[in-house]
């Protein structure tokens, strides 16, 4: 909720058309708060007919995809969505029922991905080798999902080389910080690997990064 909320008071500082084509304000944005209702993943709901419930998407942490029954037709509707898993989250769940129609978001539709656990290696490699040449690296990331990904990856990398404990590690966003917070709470809605840690200590409780 915060990243769409944030991403949303951005649009309304940011954007460049005139007032009278704007979308919707910030006292807009205030008003849909008192609207919000916050449901289960799984939960039932009934709406003027319509009955629809949700399912883990695998994209970040809280992802949903909606299933909604419309007189018998079953449209499944979702952003974006990932069906393997990766450090922290369960793959998307594979609805129980078909769906007769998908609304799908689609930027990614046409590329094949390499494995994760290749691209892991891939980027701790080009890491590891820069700081041994003397080089510092600079990463861009959202601050919600993908870099919580990336600083897990890179808080054990660090703990299984010693010779880079003397490398710090930081990460600088405000949003990115408070992010973390909910991150630190929601464990349990997260993969067993990571809820299996879980048990001995806070995984998001990183060992070589600190934020700015």
């Amino acid at each position: 909720m915060q990243q769409r909320l944030s991403t949303s008071f951005f649009y309304v500082k940011m954007s460049k058309v005139s007032i009278e084509d704007i979308l919707y304000d910030e006292q807009d944005i205030l008003r849909s708060m008192d609207k919000i209702e916050v449901i289960d993943f799984h939960q039932t709901l009934e709406v003027n007919g319509i009955r629809f419930w949700c399912y883990t998407a695998g994209h970040v942490l809280g992802a949903a995809m909606f299933m909604d029954d419309i007189v018998g037709v079953r449209v499944l509707y979702t952003g974006d969505y990932s069906r393997e898993e990766d450090c922290h989250l369960c793959a998307a769940e594979i609805p129980q029922f078909s769906p007769d129609i998908c609304i799908i978001e689609s930027i990614y539709g046409v590329q094949l991905h390499q494995p994760w656990n290749v691209r892991e290696k891939r980027f701790t490699y080009v890491i590891h080798s820069t700081i041994s040449q003397g080089g510092r690296v600079l990463i861009l990331e959202f601050a919600l999902g993908r870099a919580q990904e990336l600083l897990l990856i890179l808080d054990e990398y660090w703990s299984n080389h010693p010779e880079l404990h003397n490398i710090p590690i930081y990460y600088a966003s405000p949003l990115k910080k408070r992010c973390m917070l909910v991150y630190q709470t929601y464990i349990n809605s997260m993969n067993e690997r990571i809820c299996n840690q879980f048990e001995n200590s806070n995984p998001f409780d990183f060992k070589h990064i600190s934020p700015l």
